[in-house]
């Protein structure tokens, strides 16, 4: 190709800095960037037996492309992005049966629109991912929203659609949310953050298989949140009410309280606690029963250096009806020291010992209790 041909195609897709054109001298009105994505999530259970590990070309990720144009300076920014999952279980079976055809449940589109006039902005948002898709699977959903801030204040809207089945699978019901929210913030340095936010949130399912009960309520709902950084802490206290009508059952009422606190507690650069401590208490006006869920837990983690480092959580939680027909409780933990036995420019060698516990007891249901241990010791050689 040319040199200016050359010149011109990485300026567009390939120099993140601002443009200009090149062949004036004015500023470039608008740039665009193609990138490529990656994602790969934690497993959400780590294998206690290295017959049952996974290689990881084989784990579950995912490849996409993004791309973004930018106008005006920054005024107007679109964005299109596309990704499909790779590894997994269900890859790895089509992979051995060699069916080489596109799975379109693994695949996500994403389509958002972002413009700013002053002290507003506003935006529109289109996302769908199919059910085998590892982030966010199973959900479609478009929105359109605003913001405009002032000084400390910022005041945010938005409505939007939400919808389950992507694919339109027929042996299974496609629940369909529809929702409008408000929310204010305030935030000046030196003093507490405080959020008020106000949702409206309707839900419907259509196409219910034979044998599936329909779904149709609408619920309002309310939260406050109070946030605070310090300068080696930082803790944040919310709490929601949320009152619920059943259309199923007439406009039955629930209603929902929800008190969360949340803390991030650093007394020392190497040590970092953070824990949570939540209820949350339920009425059912068509029952007349209560439910009751208080959960705890906590998160500590240290790195005594470059090379070696601890993390230990642990978890309780219990959930009781005043029926009686819930009754159970939950207690966990789990613990991984790791080292870094050696690093060069080419290799490194990672060391890592990890256990944990977990029991659920079930008064209401005695033969549902589990109990496990688990443990692992895993030897990393990553090349760089």
């Amino acid at each position: 190709m040319p040199d200016q041909t050359i010149a011109k195609w990485n300026a567009l897709f390939a120099d993140p800095t601002p443009q200009t054109d090149l062949t004036s001298a004015t500023p470039a009105l608008y740039q665009t960037s193609l990138t490529s994505t990656y994602f790969a999530p934690p497993p959400a259970v780590t294998p206690t037996r290295l017959q049952t590990l996974t290689p990881e070309t084989e784990q579950a990720r995912t490849h996409g492309l993004l791309s973004s144009i930018n106008l005006l300076n920054g005024l107007l920014v679109t964005e299109a992005e596309m990704a499909k999952s790779e590894g997994g279980a269900t890859w790895l079976q089509s992979k051995i049966s060699g069916d080489t055809r596109e799975d379109a449940s693994g695949q996500m589109l994403r389509l958002g629109v972002t413009g700013t006039a002053g002290s507003v902005r506003y935006g529109i948002l289109y996302r769908s991912a199919g059910q085998a898709f590892i982030n966010g699977p199973d959900q479609a959903m478009r929105e359109v929203w605003g913001e405009w801030k002032s000084g400390q204040t910022t005041l945010r809207s938005a409505v939007g659609q939400q919808w389950n089945n992507v694919t339109g699978d027929a042996t299974r019901t496609r629940l369909g949310q529809t929702y409008g929210r408000l929310g204010l913030a305030w935030k000046s340095p030196g003093l507490p953050e405080f959020m008020l936010t106000y949702s409206n949130t309707g839900i419907r399912s259509s196409a219910d298989p034979l044998g599936v009960a329909p779904q149709r309520s609408h619920t309002h709902t309310l939260e406050g949140a109070l946030a605070y950084t310090g300068a080696a802490w930082n803790a944040r206290l919310a709490s929601a009410y949320i009152l619920g009508n059943d259309l199923q059952r007439r406009g039955a009422e629930n209603t929902v309280r929800m008190q969360t606190f949340t803390a991030a507690i650093r007394p020392l650069n190497t040590l970092t606690i953070t824990p949570t401590l939540a209820y949350r208490e339920e009425r059912q006006d068509w029952s007349g029963t209560r439910i009751e869920s208080p959960s705890a837990s906590v998160a500590v983690q240290y790195r005594h250096n470059q090379r070696v480092w601890l993390s230990a959580a642990g978890n309780y939680a219990n959930i009781h009806s005043s029926d009686g027909l819930i009754d159970s409780q939950q207690v966990g933990g789990k613990g991984m020291l790791a080292w870094d036995l050696q690093r060069s420019q080419t290799w490194a060698t990672l060391l890592s010992f990890e256990a944990g516990y977990n029991r659920l007891t079930n008064n209401a249901s005695p033969s549902a209790e589990v109990e496990d241990i688990s443990g692992i010791i895993k030897l990393i050689l990553a090349a760089h």
